[in-house]
């Protein structure tokens, strides 16, 4: 597959995103990311994140791997190979990986959702792109229901933290086999809290990242791409006001209740919105910001790296700094954690074409796809 460095500079920038939407959640306990922190500094650091990046970056990530997957089928095609087997291959080892980071790095992993939601995409391998649209605007009423329920669980969380439930995150503040007991004990929320925010949106990046590639979004000068550049006023008409509503939500600014609830749905309007002026900018941006091209080439490195340098300050088998620091801090620490994790990426391309991970998932593609070919 040929490499877009277009592309490679959208996932490094969004690898920005996502460490910053994570690092709280490395880096504090459950009860301490929900609701309104003390001080005014920390509420408007935790406001921009809500404003600026919680539900925007997994998006674009998530229409990135929707664009990879018309790729590898192009692809396929050309080279006249079945696309199928290697296809579950992929989801397969990604299922495995995600399973791994869950347990070993970070609880609120996505990979498994991507596995379990690309086995769907698959099914729409031959969909017309109109209608690959049409699918994901569906999925934007059900990402606000989603949004809703999760309204509601948090609203819960205090009555949760007095009964059986902990999300004090106490074993994280231990060794690494505390940490990673710790983890499992809170898995159950978070992939409950992966799916519900995460999913809807998620697959219908997915679906929008298909039809991009279908109607050649990423090549020079693609018509496809200047109309979407055309209507960046009209959504950033939609998306400040209500990714505005959503941040002031998270923060308690809200009368509980109904509000508070509308306030979190928005975010399923605000979330792709937003997004796609991103990929507007970045991509207008993109011969300005080629260090952020080698991070991006190798995503499945860079995020995991995120978690693990996050593990190693936080947790109590490495600093030990869990619980003690505000959202203010947590948002410079983060930008700090994405730049180490860009340079090392710029030092290694290098000498190598894939990063580690990346060229281990590989790895264990073929394999699977050989066993998969002798069975």
């Amino acid at each position: 597959m040929i490499r877009s460095s277009s592309v490679d500079v959208l996932r490094g920038f969004a690898l920005l995103g996502i460490g910053i939407v994570n690092l709280p959640l490395t880096a504090l306990p459950i009860a301490a990311t929900l609701g309104s922190p003390d001080g005014a500094i920390d509420m408007i650091a935790k406001g921009i994140v809500g404003l600026l990046f919680e539900g925007k970056f997994f998006v674009l990530f998530s229409f990135l791997f929707g664009w990879g997957f018309g790729v590898q089928l192009a692809s396929s095609a050309r080279a006249g190979v079945p696309a199928a087997q290697q296809y579950r291959a992929r989801l397969i080892a990604l299922a495995l990986f995600g399973v791994a980071h869950a347990v070993l790095v970070f609880h609120y992993d996505i990979l498994l959702a991507y596995a379990v939601l690309g086995a769907g995409l698959w099914a729409l391998r031959e969909t017309a792109p109109r209608r690959l649209v049409q699918i994901a605007m569906a999925m934007v009423p059900l990402a606000a229901l989603a949004f809703s329920v999760l309204a509601f669980l948090d609203a819960s969380a205090e009555d949760m933290a007095r009964g059986s439930i902990d999300l004090s995150g106490l074993g994280y503040q231990g060794s690494f086999q505390d940490a990673v007991m710790q983890r499992l004990a809170d898995w159950p929320i978070a992939l409950a809290v992966v799916v519900l925010f995460n999913g809807p949106l998620a697959f219908g990046a997915f679906c929008l990242g298909l039809a991009a590639q279908k109607t050649g979004f990423f090549e020079p000068a693609a018509p496809v791409q200047g109309a979407l550049a055309t209507r960046v006023p009209m959504l950033l008409v939609v998306a400040l006001p209500t990714n505005a509503l959503y941040a002031a939500a998270t923060l308690d600014l809200l009368p509980a209740g109904w509000s508070t609830t509308l306030g979190y749905a928005a975010l399923a309007l605000g979330a792709p919105t937003l997004a796609a002026v991103y990929v507007v900018v970045v991509l207008r941006m993109a011969p300005r910001l080629g260090f952020l091209a080698p991070a991006g080439s190798m995503p499945l490195t860079g995020y995991v790296a995120q978690g693990l340098l996050a593990g190693v300050l936080f947790h109590g088998w490495g600093l030990g700094l869990f619980g003690t620091l505000g959202n203010a801090a947590l948002l410079g620490v983060a930008f700090l954690i994405w730049g180490a994790v860009t340079l090392a990426a710029t030092l290694w391309r290098r000498k190598w074409e894939r990063g580690p991970l990346d060229a281990a998932l590989r790895a264990v593609v073929r394999r699977l796809s050989r066993f998969g070919s002798r069975m």
